[in-house]
Formats: C-alpha cells, structure tokens, sequence
C-alpha cells in the first residue's frame, strides 16, 4: 500500500509511514464487515490522515509550559519572601529648643552629639515624637518635619526647606514616603513634594515592605505605594505600623489575629488585643492578661502581664501589678518587678526614676546614666542623646547619654554637679525677688530714691536709716549668698536731682559656681541669661 500524504510504498500493517510519519486509517480499522476489510487491506486505502507533532512544535509547547511555572514559582516567592527589616536612620543631628538670634523666643533648631548647633532655631515646633520600628526619629531619610505658622513641611539636613510648610500634620519618611494631614484626611508625599497618594484615609501608617495599613469608609486594609489596595478594606482594626516579620496584626468581629501580605489568616483571630512581631515574638493579650506568641501562633510566655513592650536586643519591659520589670524570651525575669521604677516604652533605654530624679539605663539594668535630683523628667530617647527637663523648668533640652548639657541656660553643665547649681539658682531667684521689693520700699521711704548699694538695704543697728534701712538679712546684705554675688547700680542717666528712678540688680554665680545669671531692675520683672553670658534688659524673662 502507499502513504495518501507523501505516495511512499508502506508495508501491510503498518500504522505509520516511514517516510513522513503520518497515521494511518483503513477501512480495517473503520469497523467495515470482513470482505470489505480483506479488500481494503489489499488496496491500502488510506481514509484519514493524522499529523503527529513535530519535535519543535513539541519544544514550543514545553518552554511555555516551563515558563509558565517558573511564571507561578516567582509571584509564589515574591508573596511570601521575607522582607528585610527596616533599618531606622541616625544622620546625628538632633532636636533641641534654643533662642533665636535676637534672643526674643525659644524656637526649634537642631544640634550633633557634641552640642554643636548644626541648624539655628527658626521653628515653631519639630516632629520628634514619631516612632519607626520602635524607635523615636526626627530626621529619616534625609528630612525631617518642621512647623512654622501653624503649617508643616520638611527641611534637609542643612537646614533647607525642601518641601514647603502646607500640611496640617506630617510624619517621617518611610521608604520614600511619608504621611501628611489635610484637615482630617490622610494622604502620602514622596521626597519631592509630589502627593502620590491623594488624600482619602482617615488613618494610615508607614510603609513597611510596600504596603502600609490604612483606613476608609468600609473599614481598615493595606495599599501599595500606588495607592491601590491590594489587601481589601474590611478589617474592624489593624496595627498601624502594618507589616513586621512578614506578617501584620489585623482584628475582626472583635477578636485579633495575624495575616501574610496575601490577606490570608496565618494566625486566626482569636486573641483580645495583638502587637508588632519582634525578634520571632509578639504580645497577645487573652482573659486581659498580656503574653507572648510565635510566628505560628503557639504561646511561648504564658499571658500573665498587665502591660508590656516589643523585644528588643533580646529583652522586653513588662508591668505586672504595677510594678516594673524586664524579661528575656524564656519569659524569666531579668529585672524584677519593682526592682526600679522606670516609664514602659519601646527601644533599648530605661528611663529610670529613683525618686531622687531621672536616669537612664539598659534594659538588664545597667546604668547609662546615674539618677540626678536635677533631672527631673525625660522626653524622646534618640541613641546619643535624650530630651530632658531641667529643675522643673518648662522646655527640654538636649543632654548627652553621659550626662553633658549640649544646649540652653546649663550648656556645658554634668548633671552630677548641676543639681547643686540649680539649687543655688532657686535661691538666687527668691533673693532678686527680696532685693527687688527691697528697692522699692526704699525709694518710696528716702529722697534719694533708689540705692547703688545692697549693704544700705541691710539690717539697722538702730533706728533704720538710708544708710541701714532694715530690709534684708545680714546674710544677703553681705552681697554673696548660696554661691550667687548680687551687685546693684544705677544706669546713667537715670538720676536727676539726685534722685535714682531706676537701677539695675544683677546676679552672677561666685567663683566656684556655675549657673545662670539674673537681672532686674524698676519694673520688678526679673530676666536671665545663659551660663557665662552678661544680663540686662534685653535678656528674655524668666
């Protein structure tokens, strides 16, 4: 018989030409009844023919087939891939509040590690009190937020405005984008200026991996910096901080859990209230009591804490009948409950309170810094420095982790000799006050109006006179009392017919001494000037 396709002679029974391949069909194999089938087989009538595929119609096919696995295997890995952990810039600068050049208003400017200022204070306030994994930032990624006349934008670490003040509120930068506010929307910037990200949200976190967690009318869910949501809105709440450790802290229908950047429910909701992960755990609360859980959502510290931190460098602050302690990830305790009495918040630094004042320590209770009276509050802990509050004054200024004040009236000062100095100052105060009323009993009582001399105002051995007119205590009638030398003198042309209507007290720390220095004069107010520096009427009020 022959091939119907290529007319090649093929042997009887075979089933495929050996010339082109093609299938072959005969009446045989149709079913016909066997005289017909005797015939066919003689004749080799070939009724249908049948290409097979060819090799590279075959490859073909293969490749696209391997492509498209290899196609699903990548967007499988791009879903689940472990995210590398944010790491939270330092440039070194740092916030502290100052006087501004004329010396008329503390505004906010920046200074390095050493005290230097790097930027002058210009501004109405600083966003100092946001926290990036943990920890509390102000410039990241190169800028950092700034108010003036009740607007916001953002300055570079030369002090240049870079994205004017337009925003109600702003917030750090977090993988080329940061939050800002207009009126009670929420919207996201890049580093230009530029709005990527209309605002729409009525509350929204950081990037963390792509995503950040936000919230709109049909509830909370995660975008992508296109402004897409690629995990629907429908979750009751969700941890603004959005992804950590590959997976986010989500609550629906009143009950909490952990989802992967698909959306799916890694760990179901089933706990009160969730955390951020941290080093492999995270807190759970459960019958109102806070523990500890791992990626697979197996307690690993039984819930027994009433509040307690994320882990950090190994350990976590824990509170328990209020009383303050540390734990390690065994859940032992490193510092005891009520061992010291310290503020529960993230980060590697204690802020310690001994009673006696402030302090700083390591989270397994080493001292950083030992407690002053003088210290009598502390802010934002930056790494290298932290915020402080000096003597119950109002601001805070910068103080090195070693105890140095970088910035305001104390500049230079060790916290362990300070609180001494300030003591001295108090005293001081109340003496410019005494010495103040002083003046002004004796120029309503003598002709010569106001004195030059503070011995004149001292203690009469007798019947007081202008020259011992009884008004003040032989200990500050001396001129020196608790480290402070009090000098008075009459400004010229302040005088006339002999008669003082004005003088000028001035109060600067005795040898020895540090401190600030304190004047006053006719109008009672009294006014300051920073440590090693002249007063006089232009200084700003105390």
């Amino acid at each position: 018989m022959f091939c119907g396709n290529c007319g090649t002679q093929i042997a009887v029974g075979r089933r495929f030409c050996g010339n082109c391949g093609t299938a072959l069909r005969t009446a045989a194999a149709s079913g016909a009844g066997p005289a017909a089938r005797a015939t066919a087989a003689k004749a080799a009538v070939v009724i249908e023919v049948r290409r097979p595929c060819s090799l590279a119609k075959k490859i073909v096919v293969s490749s696209a087939l391997i492509i498209l696995a290899a196609g699903a295997g990548v967007y499988w890995w791009w879903s689940h891939r472990p995210v590398p952990a944010y790491q939270v810039q330092d440039p070194g600068i740092y916030p502290f509040q100052g006087l501004t050049a004329d010396g008329k208003a503390m505004k906010w400017g920046f200074i390095d590690a050493d005290g230097k200022v790097l930027i002058q204070p210009t501004w109405d306030g600083v966003d100092d009190g946001n926290f990036v994994e943990g920890l509390p930032v102000a410039f990241n990624e190169g800028l950092c937020g700034v108010q003036k006349d009740g607007k916001w934008g953002y300055i570079d670490t030369s002090g240049n405005v870079v994205i004017p003040n337009q925003f109600d509120t702003t917030a750090p930068f977090v993988e080329g984008m940061a939050r800002v506010h207009f009126g009670n929307q929420i919207g996201y910037i890049d580093k230009t200026g530029h709005l990527a990200i209309n605002p729409q949200f009525y509350d929204a976190g950081d990037f963390h991996g792509g995503m950040a967690a936000v919230r709109s009318d049909e509830g909370w869910g995660f975008i992508n910096k296109t402004g897409t949501f690629v995990i629907r809105p429908h979750f009751q709440s969700a941890d603004s901080d959005g992804f950590s450790e590959g997976l986010a802290a989500v609550c629906t229908e009143g009950k909490c859990g952990y989802i992967d950047r698909n959306g799916s429910f890694v760990i179901r909701p089933q706990f009160n209230e969730v955390g951020l992960f941290s080093e492999g755990l995270a807190r759970v609360r459960v019958n109102g009591k806070l523990g500890y859980i791992n990626p697979s959502g197996a307690i690993v510290i039984n819930p027994q804490f009433d509040q307690s931190t994320m882990f950090s460098g190994g350990l976590a602050g824990v509170i328990v009948s209020g009383r303050q302690g540390t734990i390690n990830k065994q859940g032992k305790y490193v510092l005891n409950p009520g061992q010291f009495v310290f503020d529960l918040r993230e980060g590697n630094v204690l802020v310690a309170n001994s009673g006696q004042g402030f302090g700083l320590m390591t989270r397994d209770g080493h001292w950083l810094l030992q407690p002053s009276t003088s210290l009598t509050g502390v802010g934002a802990v930056f790494g290298k420095i932290f915020l402080g509050t000096l003597g119950g004054q109002q601001g805070q200024v910068p103080i090195s982790i070693s105890g140095k004040v970088l910035a305001g009236s104390y500049k230079g000062s060790m916290l362990a000799s300070l609180a001494q100095d300030i003591q001295d100052e108090t005293s001081a105060i109340q003496s410019m006050h005494t010495l103040t009323a002083a003046e002004t009993a004796y120029s309503g009582t003598y002709p010569s109006g106001f004195t030059d001399s503070v011995e004149k105002l001292g203690p009469a051995t007798g019947t007081p006179d202008q020259n011992h007119a009884g008004l003040i205590d032989a200990t500050l009638t001396s001129g020196t009392k608790d480290g402070y030398r009090f000098v008075i003198t009459i400004p010229a042309g302040t005088s006339t017919g002999g008669s003082n209507f004005n003088y000028l007290l001035v109060a600067k720390p005795a040898a020895g001494h540090a401190g600030r220095a304190f004047c006053s004069d006719s109008s009672g107010t009294v006014r300051y000037a920073l440590q090693g520096q002249d007063c006089n009427t232009s200084s700003p009020v105390l």
